[in-house]
């Protein structure tokens, strides 16, 4: 306990001291209670033993979290309002967007600062012919993908001649590219002015169309598409390929020796990481039906490797748990100060020093003390 204090007590200090210094006193202690009853939480995961452990545990397993996950989508818009719904629905496309990220950095050990340029350029390719070309929402959201995978497998394909922080360095200046062409490029992009898409209806065959707009029928479609990513995800990391993913991330010079093309498998996992943050940078667009140049910028790739290090790296669910908490704290402190990146920054440093592998990581070494791998929580 002891030891733990020591390891965390300056960061902690701050954390405390910031949060009165800049929130209302009782808003300071909502914050601080909450993040305590997070530590407590974990810490009592820990405790639960016999019996109540192996029922548990097959409650959690994914056929019965998934069908209790399916009842509660089902019937979130009978009693949640609109607000709740896009909210939910922003909440899972970020998740997503966090574990696209997290299969590089949690499952192959590339750090990449370019995410939310890679899921600018799906927004952009998508809306460029949706408004400008007239092309049918199906065509768009393919080729959002192809120039969206494309581009990150070109990213990919000159970053893995480096190694370690300097393939994250070339992947920041891919992201600057990005960024300073959809601000440049104003006759295709707007520019600074940024771009936006009369909401389409998607067509399903023997289905009636599905509107967008509707906050409910968003919900739904944005519930399935990030549902089945986190499915396809989890299957491909349970794959032969997924397995050299982590032989990559653990030895890499082992898996060059063995025979395997390492930079390969390497721009392989870049480009499936690429389409994913394709996928939800259309859904943000079709969410918020306008796209602009700040959310391409390196601060926002920087939010997003907080997302999934506060979650947990290499656990899938671990990005969704820190999308939801980051922006639920950021929203919720922006009510009172605007330097609230101060405390998120200061939560950040104590997570790493406190649980090394973030919640999601802290939770299944609790639950599993002999587990040692974070791959079984995903």
């Amino acid at each position: 306990m002891m030891r733990t204090l020591r390891r965390i007590g300056l960061p902690l200090i701050l954390l405390v001291g910031t949060a009165f210094w800049l929130l209302p006193l009782v808003n300071a202690l909502i914050v601080l209670g909450s993040l305590f009853l997070i530590v407590a939480a974990v810490a009592l995961i820990g405790r639960i033993r016999g019996r109540a452990h192996a029922l548990l545990s097959r409650v959690f397993r994914l056929r019965y979290a998934g069908a209790l996950l399916v009842v509660l989508a089902g019937t979130l818009p009978m009693w949640a309002g609109p607000f709740e719904l896009r909210f939910m629905s922003e909440v899972l496309i970020l998740g997503l967007l966090a574990m696209s990220l997290d299969l590089m950095m949690g499952y192959i050990g590339l750090a990449s600062f370019a995410h939310a340029a890679l899921a600018g350029v799906g927004s952009y390719a998508a809306a460029i012919v949706l408004s400008r070309y007239g092309w049918s929402p199906w065509a768009a959201i393919g080729f959002a993908l192809l120039v969206g995978t494309t581009a990150t497998t070109c990213m990919g394909a000159f970053s893995v001649r480096v190694r370690d922080i300097y393939f994250g360095i070339v992947t920041l200046v891919f992201g600057v590219v990005a960024f300073i062409v959809a601000n440049t490029w104003v006759s295709m992009t707007n520019g600074e002015d940024g771009m936006t898409i009369k909401l389409p209806l998607l067509a399903f065959p023997g289905l009636p169309a599905l509107d967008v707009g509707d906050f409910a029928s968003f919900w739904y479609l944005t519930f399935v598409v990030v549902f089945a990513s986190y499915l396809f995800m989890r299957q491909l990391l349970r794959s032969p390929i997924g397995l050299v993913f982590r032989g990559i991330r653990e030895n890499e010079q082992r898996a060059r020796y063995i025979g395997y093309n390492v930079n390969a498998y390497k721009i392989l996992n870049t480009a499936i990481s690429g389409f994913f943050a394709s996928l939800a940078g259309v859904l943000l667009l079709f969410k918020n039906g306008i796209i602009g140049t700040e959310q391409m910028d390196v601060i926002h790739s920087g939010e997003i490797v907080i997302w999934s290090v506060i979650g947990g790296l290499g656990t899938l669910v671990g990005p969704f748990i820190g999308a939801a908490g980051v922006y639920l704290l950021t929203d919720y402190l922006a009510q009172f100060t605007n330097r609230y990146i101060l405390i998120v920054g200061l939560v950040f440093i104590t997570t790493i020093l406190l649980a090394p592998r973030g919640i999601a990581g802290a939770i299944a070494a609790a639950w599993r003390p002999a587990t040692t791998d974070s791959e079984d929580t995903s």
